[in-house]
């Protein structure tokens, strides 16, 4: 088969990571936390295939829902790097898990380009980037253009329930692998008890299944069709809705008609056309807060704590504070996460249920369920610092040469005091120069835009007033980023 074809990364970031709540929302969710490392969890999956995927534009294709697309492009823009300005992204017309979301991102590659191969990784996973994965990759791309469906294992280090298992077959020796030997896969095992985890670990022929894969785009619209009815009309959907762009009511009826499926279930366990690369990385899908030991080294008594606290006889407990002191005592086996404006208390063995926390909130109508404290813009970020009936104050903080969109709000007015930098105001047409500890008005209604022409970060305190004060009362007449929400 030809292997001319682009190399496309394709991630995925649909999800909410409701088991990270509180430091996950609806509106920032896992994928966009800077909590391992210095970078969020997105911009190391981008960066961490940038070297192996055709250079520039559409290189790396994000595939997303409606509502996280303007909060996903606003993160990747404000990263310094400006390779991660040329990500593209891939709209879902309905979250149906990942198999239709993969097949639309084969059949969007298929259009530009019939042999087009796509590695496949999730946006929330830690993995290490070593000379062992640029093996795997390498191979993996080899193996999909001779027509196999490539799932790279991970050699399991313990017997986790929590993860999917593969097996390898037969091997598959004429590739080239680095110190890996890729082999046809023989089994897939979702999620196994204790007993059968354990087992696993033992035979050393398992690996865990880590959700990266790499095919040709075209391989896997056609192996859809090829194993099952279900599998046909994920690739039917996808395909139709690539055909009509413009068609959204077309492409959500499409897409509501599918069960939800994932690829595992989908395809790769009943094709007789998958093979496991088995790779010995480091890696962790960050499935729920006990990840967080990963953050610290854990004390004389087990603990590991990140932020300022203290904890007096307290044992084998993660605690997890992103601002304000946090002191525990006599705890065991807990988890505290404390954020600017929630905190969550559990212990070790119920983090599979903090969903059930994220049902209760939402029921209740909880905006911590939705919006994080802080947003980063392409022009910075802005910071909530109090909110009541009827108003919000934030923190704005502006690059240099940076500004916000020309944009005008139907249901509040807003003050903005300097606190530091000087700012240049317009307001419906009028440019007002606005320095330190100088305030200005911007009526209901009124069409405005505050840019910093400084060398230094500029921040300004926003007081917000006015019957309705969601973010999506912004009416974008000019912005430098494209964005329409």
């Amino acid at each position: 088969m030809s292997c001319d074809g682009r190399f496309v990364a394709v991630i995925l970031a649909g999800g909410s990571g409701q088991r990270f709540w509180p430091l996950s929302r609806e509106l920032s969710p896992k994928q966009l936390l800077t909590v391992f490392g210095t970078e969020s969890l997105i911009a190391q999956a981008v960066h961490r295939v940038l070297p192996y995927v055709t250079p520039g534009p559409g290189g790396v294709l994000v595939v997303t829902g409606e509502r996280l697309f303007d909060e996903l492009r606003n993160h990747l823009i404000a990263n310094e790097d400006p390779r991660l300005r040329e990500v593209s992204y891939l709209v879902e017309p309905l979250p149906r898990n990942t198999a239709p979301a993969i097949a639309l991102a084969a059949a969007s590659l298929v259009a530009d380009d019939p042999d087009a191969v796509m590695i496949v990784l999730p946006s929330d996973h830690l993995l290490e980037d070593s000379a062992s994965w640029a093996d795997a990759i390498t191979c993996a791309r080899a193996l999909a253009c001779d027509g196999y469906l490539v799932t790279i294992g991970i050699r399991p280090t313990r017997a986790e329930t929590g993860y999917g298992y593969v097996r390898g077959g037969a091997a598959l020796s004429r590739y080239d692998c680095g110190t890996a030997l890729p082999s046809e896969a023989a089994e897939f095992v979702e999620k196994p008890d204790a007993e059968r985890a354990a087992a696993f670990v033992a035979d050393g022929g398992y690996y865990w299944n880590a959700g990266i894969f790499v095919m040709r785009a075209q391989g896997v619209l056609d192996e859809l069709r090829a194993v099952s009815e279900q599998g046909a009309a994920v690739a039917d959907a996808a395909e139709w809705v690539v055909e009509h762009p413009d068609d959204h009511d077309g492409a959500r009826t499409c897409f509501e008609a599918l069960a939800p499926i994932s690829i595992d279930y989908a395809l790769m366990e009943p094709s007789k056309r998958v093979a496991v690369i088995p790779a010995g990385l480091q890696w962790s899908d960050v499935g729920s807060l006990l990840s967080l030991q990963d953050c610290a080294d854990p004390d004389g008594q087990g603990n590991v704590r990140v932020g300022r606290g203290v904890d007096i006889d307290s044992h084998g407990s993660i605690v997890y504070s992103t601002d304000r002191l946090v002191a525990t005592l006599g705890v065991k086996d807990m988890v505290v996460v404390d954020t600017a404006d929630a905190t969550l208390v559990l212990p070790k063995d119920r983090v599979q249920d903090v969903r059930l926390v994220v049902d209760a909130l939402r029921a209740a109508g909880a905006e911590e369920v939705v919006q994080p404290k802080v947003s980063l813009r392409p022009w910075g970020s802005w910071t909530s610092l109090l909110r009541g009936p009827g108003y919000q104050i934030k923190l704005l903080e502006i690059k240099p040469g940076a500004k916000p969109s020309l944009q005008r709000h139907e249901h509040r007015s807003e003050h903005w005091i300097v606190i530091a930098g000087d700012a240049v105001v317009t307001r419906d047409g009028e440019i007002l120069e606005v320095r330190l500890n100088e305030s200005a008005f911007i009526p209901l209604g009124a069409v405005h835009r505050i840019e910093n022409r400084g060398s230094v970060p500029l921040k300004v305190i926003e007081v917000q007033l006015g019957d309705y004060l969601g973010e999506d009362d912004i009416v974008r007449l000019e912005d430098d980023w494209a964005r329409q929400v």
